[in-house]
């Protein structure tokens, strides 16, 4: 009886061996095939895989099991969620539900939604609309989970608006902002409380910035030459020096931010990545052959090739490589656990763990 005990020990360390250090793998596929092939516009979150077909959203588990659907009378509605709330907009309208798929609320703005963000007891829509001189003025409009709205609409005058969203918490949300019309560009990161009262303005005129990370305690702001850091307060904390690299993925969760860059020389593949960490530290992991796309968690780096899958540690050390039996040709991080991965023919999930 102990030396049956002992062989089965010794088969399985090196069974653990193999699956860790070479490309095969005996635990779960890599790759799970979804039932139909889902478009590039799926979101997800913690929450689940949403996606619309043909005026039906459908709600997938985090293993791509079919939750529910819905049928709505949007007209081509976009989709964004957060770990409790779904929001299809389209036009002027706008809708919020459960992911039990209870209705929460619904309005109609004043002019088309440009865009919309979720937090877990909040929302944020962006409109434009032009003034009786022509130029045209950005506002956010911003919700409870009840609907109601915050005391009075963000103006945000004419400063075109390259992204907005809450941090993880959900209980500060962010403006980037770019104002062109002088012989600077100045790009803002304006930040408000959940019921419109601004908290702080940070403004940068000495570079593009491309990107923002929110953290619980810091904000992080990409651009074309650093990524710099800053406390809540606007107070700078930090920076390093990103000139020739670009933003390829992002992890952040409520108290660490893992960003990958790539050299903006990159055309059909990607020969090297940087993983900054929230002290902008860095690691340059070199990667191998045909890589096309990269996906980023709190603990890997994966490294996408139409034939093989590589992932790798925080410290850039290769953690391990998987042969496929497919061909893919694109691949979409939807949150910082899940990627949806495409062949010619189908489409997979992937859990980035």
């Amino acid at each position: 009886m102990i030396v049956i005990i002992i062989v089965i020990a010794a088969v399985a360390g090196v069974l653990l061996y193999l699956d860790n250090f070479t490309d095969f793998s005996f635990s779960k596929p890599l790759l799970k095939e979804t039932e139909t092939r889902l478009p590039d516009t799926a979101v997800a979150s913690s929450g689940g895989i949403l996606y619309m077909r043909d005026g039906t959203l459908y709600a997938l588990d985090k293993s791509g099991s079919s939750l529910w659907e819905l049928r709505q009378d949007l007209a081509d509605p976009k989709v964004a969620c957060s770990e409790q709330i779904i929001c299809l907009y389209a036009q002027k309208s706008l809708q919020a539900l459960s992911f039990d798929k209870q209705p929460l609320f619904s309005t109609s703005l004043d002019s088309d939604i440009l865009g919309v963000r979720c937090a877990n007891a909040a929302v944020a829509a962006l409109t434009s609309a032009a003034d009786e001189a022509g130029t045209v003025q950005y506002y956010i409009y911003l919700y409870n989970d009840k609907g109601e709205a915050a005391a009075q609409r963000i103006e945000l005058a004419a400063k075109p608006v390259l992204d907005f969203g809450f941090n993880a918490g959900g209980d500060l949300f962010w403006v980037l902002s770019l104002d062109s019309s002088g012989v600077v560009p100045v790009s803002y990161i304006t930040t408000y409380k959940t019921d419109g009262s601004i908290t702080g303005s940070i403004e940068i005129d000495t570079q593009v910035i491309e990107k923002v990370y929110v953290t619980s305690d810091s904000i992080f702001a990409s651009g074309t030459n650093n990524l710099l850091s800053y406390s809540y307060v606007g107070a700078k904390q930090g920076d390093a020096l990103i000139y020739g690299w670009k933003p390829a993925g992002s992890s952040v969760d409520a108290g660490s931010l893992k960003a990958a860059y790539v050299s903006r020389a990159s055309l059909a593949t990607i020969e090297s990545a940087r993983i900054y960490a929230s002290d902008l530290s860095y690691q340059t992991v070199h990667l191998p052959r045909d890589v096309f796309s990269l996906a980023l968690s709190q603990t890997k780096l994966f490294a996408y090739t139409p034939n093989e899958i590589y992932s790798y540690t925080p410290e850039g050390k290769l953690d391990k490589s998987v042969k496929l039996d497919q061909t893919i040709t694109a691949v979409k991080q939807l949150s910082s656990d899940i990627a949806l991965v495409w062949d010619q023919d189908k489409s997979y999930i992937m859990h980035l763990n």
